[in-house]
Parts: structure tokens; C-alpha cells; sequence
């Protein structure tokens, strides 16, 4: 029963392959070589060569090859190789703004000092009643007035005078009152001469012909002091100036209470 089926199952693929042999036996066999029919063994049945042709003519085929890299592919690689060292930017220049303090410093004139106007309270009058500084006094006369602090006679006035050939000095209290009994020495070079004031403050010396004052930068050759060194300003470089009238300045004192100096 088996070998019938079988048998039934051979004719049957046999006679639809004769159909299809029949109907298209040229577009089947179009693309066999001639030769390769003649070379089918003869005692093969179509059902039996017909997958054999199929097989060993059907074209072998061609692989397709990958496709090319995308260029997303590359583009991290060229971004990284190809792109160029940055060049670093130079620090802008620096701006006026920088230099100006370096300019106003080493630029800047040097301001010149302002001389002191002179000794704390001294105050000093031409001949003509006409209040000057301390250095008219100075540069006509070649004056000098040294003032210590504290408690003292303090050289107040020098107030010029012409005609008479003398000095006169005026003490005063420290009230303003004039003060009389006061011991005045009057120095030159090699002695020196004591007077004590009168009830109005005044104590007067006589210059003499060794008096003169020939150049201002070098002065008189007397000075004072008022009771005694260490009570009292120093006022030196007194005499009279030469080609004058006896020109000369008459000096004032005052006791009181000095807190600064020039």
C-alpha cells in the first residue's frame, strides 16, 4: 500500500512537471548553456534532474558590499585632526587710564616749601610805620631772631629807625604793661655793655664807628639778651646799615608764654 502512494505521488509531480514543460519549455530553458541538457543522464526522470539544473545553474549570487562610511562617521575624526590651534588673543594694550597716576607722580612738578613767615608772633615795621615780613627784615638787614618755648622774653617788634646812632630796646610784661628793672646786655666782639629799663621798658646803647653793617648776608656785629640767656630770644647780627643814616632796627620784648616755633 506504502510502494502506491508513492507510486501515485511520482506520477502525479511528473505529469504537472510535462505541463509546465509544456506550456514554457523555452523562458524555462532560455538561460541553460547548450550542452548542459545533453549532459542530463538519461535514465534521470525531469523530477529527479529538474532541482539538480535549478541548483547547479542558478547564478551564484554577488555580494553586496557594505555602504561606504556615512560622513557621520568621520566627522568627530576631522573635527579633531583638521581643526586648527586656536591662537591665543594677546592682552589688549593698556589703556591711558593705566599710566595717568605713573604720569601725575613722576611728572608732577616738586611743589618748592613755602619759607616760614618767621618767629611765632614777630611782628616787624619799616621806617615808615609800614608792617613787613621777617625776611625784608633778613635781606636788609641780615637780622637773626632765634626764639626758644615756653615761659620767656619773646622778641616781638623790630621796627626801623634812621637818624640817631643808637639802639633802643623796650621790655614789656606779660600783660602788655612796659616793665621796668629789667637787666638788658648789649654784646659785641670782646665786651659788652649792661643797661636796666626805665619805668616806660626802655634800656638804650650807643653804636660806634666798628658798628656798621657792610653786607646783609653777614649782618651787625652785636646782640642782646634779656636778663639772661636762658630767658629770653636771641637776637643777633644788629648794627647799622653802612651808606645810611645810621638806618638800624630797635628790638621789643615781651614776656609770655610761647607753645610753638617756626
Amino acid at each position: 500500500m506504502k510502494t502506491n502512494r508513492h507510486l501515485i505521488l511520482a506520477g502525479s509531480v511528473l505529469a504537472f512537471t510535462l505541463v509546465v514543460l509544456e506550456l514554457a519549455p523555452f523562458p524555462l530553458f532560455a538561460g541553460i548553456p547548450h550542452g548542459t541538457l545533453a549532459d542530463i543522464p538519461p535514465e534521470l526522470t525531469p523530477v529527479a534532474y529538474l532541482p539538480l539544473v535549478m541548483v547547479t545553474d542558478a547564478p551564484t549570487p554577488t555580494p553586496t558590499p557594505p555602504p561606504d562610511p556615512t560622513p557621520v562617521a568621520y566627522l568627530p575624526l576631522v573635527m579633531v585632526t583638521d581643526a586648527p590651534t586656536p591662537t591665543p588673543t594677546p592682552p589688549p594694550d593698556p589703556t591711558p587710564v593705566a599710566y595717568l597716576p605713573l604720569v601725575m607722580v613722576t611728572d608732577a612738578p616738586t611743589p618748592t616749601p613755602t619759607p616760614p613767615p618767621g618767629p611765632v608772633g614777630l611782628k616787624v615795621y619799616d621806617m615808615y610805620g609800614v608792617e613787613r615780613t621777617y625776611q625784608w627784615a633778613v635781606n636788609k638787614y641780615g637780622v637773626l631772631v632765634e626764639q626758644i618755648g615756653g615761659w620767656a622774653y619773646h622778641c616781638v617788634e623790630l621796627r626801623e629807625r634812621t637818624g640817631p646812632s643808637s639802639l633802643d630796646v623796650w621790655v614789656y610784661q606779660a600783660n602788655g604793661l612796659p616793665e621796668g628793672g629789667v637787666r638788658v646786655e648789649f654784646h659785641w666782639p670782646g665786651d659788652m655793655a649792661v643797661r636796666y629799663t626805665e619805668p616806660n621798658g626802655k634800656a638804650g646803647f650807643g653804636y660806634g664807628p666798628g658798628s656798621w653793617i657792610y653786607d646783609p648776608a653777614v649782618g651787625g656785629p652785636h646782640w642782646l639778651v634779656v636778663q639772661n640767656p636762658s630767658s629770653c630770644d636771641a637776637v643777633s647780627r644788629l648794627g647799622m646799615l653802612a651808606g645810611t643814616v645810621h638806618d638800624h632796627l630797635n628790638v621789643s620784648y615781651r614776656y609770655g608764654m610761647l607753645s610753638g616755633q617756626p
